[in-house]
């Protein structure tokens, strides 16, 4: 058990901390959690309940991909209330990403996540457009930011679904690695796209 009433700001780099937990966290503002696991590591199974229940107070979140496989495999997903701001990232030695259940990516955690502001992700993570819209796109999130796009359809839809019910958008941007003339394709799709938000400005870099 760690047990820091005053700590701030927290990060944790190693291999998964089973078994442990987080307790009176009530002044933590940032936390950058990055567990280190093989691509066929059982340590992918554990359940990190705990863990992340003692940090779902806080107001910004730094996970990798990994890292947030574990926090959606959680017995109870834990509802992060104070959140303005959500940042997933992929590092080298990631591989495939593995949801826990097929139907289950960041979507969920966005569902859990009424409060958030800003949020930055790989396309992949995002498994699938649920019809109940989460809240926090609908009614809170100004800046959001995705990686690795693509121009095929199931990435146009991922973006036309944000545009389309992103109430309080005020940025969008598109971070691709295609050529030229597809990165035209996918700007005029998006742009011909409707949009629940007056004022998102729309970037493709």
């Amino acid at each position: 058990m760690i047990d820091t009433p005053n700590l701030s700001y927290f990060k944790y780099k190693d291999n998964v901390a089973a078994g442990y937990s987080l307790e009176n966290l009530e002044s933590i503002i940032w936390a950058d959690i990055e567990f280190v696991c093989d691509d066929d590591d059982e340590d992918l199974l554990a359940d990190m309940t705990a863990f992340f229940k003692g940090i779902c107070v806080v107001r910004s979140l730094v996970l990798s991909l990994h890292s947030l496989e574990l926090l959606l495999g959680c017995e109870t997903l834990p509802v992060f209330s104070t959140m303005v701001e959500l940042k997933i990232f992929k590092i080298w030695s990631e591989n495939a990403w593995r949801p826990s259940s097929m139907d289950e990516g960041l979507e969920s955690l966005l569902s859990r996540s009424p409060e958030l502001e800003k949020l930055s992700f790989p396309q992949v993570v995002l498994s699938s457009l649920p019809e109940e819209v989460p809240s926090c796109l609908l009614f809170k999130l100004k800046a959001i930011e995705i990686l690795g796009f693509e121009d095929d359809e199931v990435c146009i839809q991922k973006a036309k679904y944000i545009l389309k019910n992103g109430g309080a958008l005020e940025n969008f941007t598109v971070h691709t690695y295609v050529g030229e003339e597809r990165r035209l394709k996918i700007s005029k799709v998006l742009l011909a796209s409707p949009r629940k938000s007056n004022h998102c400005n729309f970037l493709i870099v």
